[in-house]
């Protein structure tokens, strides 16, 4: 499954790569401007800054959340219209502000609760700071799985909030592997000066991870044979992945470089 993953994303990003640039160039416009903003917010006061800091990381989610929409289409073997990209930052503004509250609550935990508790330099500091640190990476690795959950299933933030935290310890290895990956993705992307694969490239990785994961649910909820425990042991991934490999196809090198042959 993971090979296939890794195939499929390449080529849905290879295929859209104008669009991925396009929303690339995007972000990288709304976070150079946000940080320039929050830097000359700090000359003025700490709290302004703060202040400012919550209010852009709300701005930067609103795009984020539009374009795993976006993803989530292309995943699907589905084409998007740069139209509907920025008609659906519209839909999503709610959901951005609740999910930028969190991001902005991790990121004070991270920068300011951490280091303080672990400064203390007694035991109560380290226990405090190691109960933050892990709630810090349990956090991280389960809200990687927000976004695309929002796109595919739509609806309540709680349910799709909920849903991450599920996803992550059902699939704990998985979404370890997913963080290292989109690091290694965001690691190649500073040698093209992050336009690809980017940061909507990285989105449009859990897209895919959280499609073809969704495979394994479906087939678990009608099986009958086995006992659920049973069930996790025997996932048919070949049966479950065949249509997306039809669909996909055989790719060459010929067929990346000219793909009108």
């Amino acid at each position: 499954m993971i090979w296939f993953f890794i195939k499929k994303n390449f080529c849905d990003g290879w295929d859209n790569l104008l669009h991925l640039a396009l929303f690339n160039l995007i972000m990288l416009a709304l976070l150079t401007g946000a940080f320039f903003a929050v830097s000359a917010l700090a000359d003025i006061s700490v709290a302004a800054a703060f202040a400012g800091s919550f209010i852009f990381i709300w701005i930067i989610t609103i795009p984020l959340l539009g374009f795993s929409n976006a993803a989530h289409r292309l995943a699907d073997f589905k084409s998007v219209s740069v139209k509907e990209v920025f008609a659906s930052f519209i839909s999503v503004w709610r959901e951005a502000l609740l999910f930028g509250l969190i991001l902005a609550a991790l990121v004070f935990a991270a920068f300011i609760a951490l280091p303080f508790y672990f400064a203390m330099g007694n035991i109560l500091g380290l226990v405090l700071g190691s109960v933050i640190f892990w709630v810090l990476v349990v956090s991280v690795l389960s809200l990687q799985w927000f976004m695309p959950l929002q796109s595919y299933f739509g609806g309540s933030f709680r349910k799709n909030l909920k849903k991450s935290f599920i996803l992550f310890f059902d699939n704990a290895g998985f979404s370890l592997f997913m963080f290292i990956y989109s690091c290694i993705l965001f690691a190649l992307s500073g040698f093209l000066g992050f336009m690809a694969p980017g940061i909507t490239g990285i989105i449009l990785g859990y897209n895919n991870a959280l499609r073809l994961r969704m495979y394994k649910y479906d087939w678990l909820e009608k099986q009958t044979e086995f006992s659920p425990k049973q069930a996790r042991r025997h996932i048919p991934w070949d049966e479950l992945l065949a249509e997306d490999r039809e669909t996909l196809g055989p790719r060459d090198l010929k067929s990346f470089i000219f793909p009108w042959k």
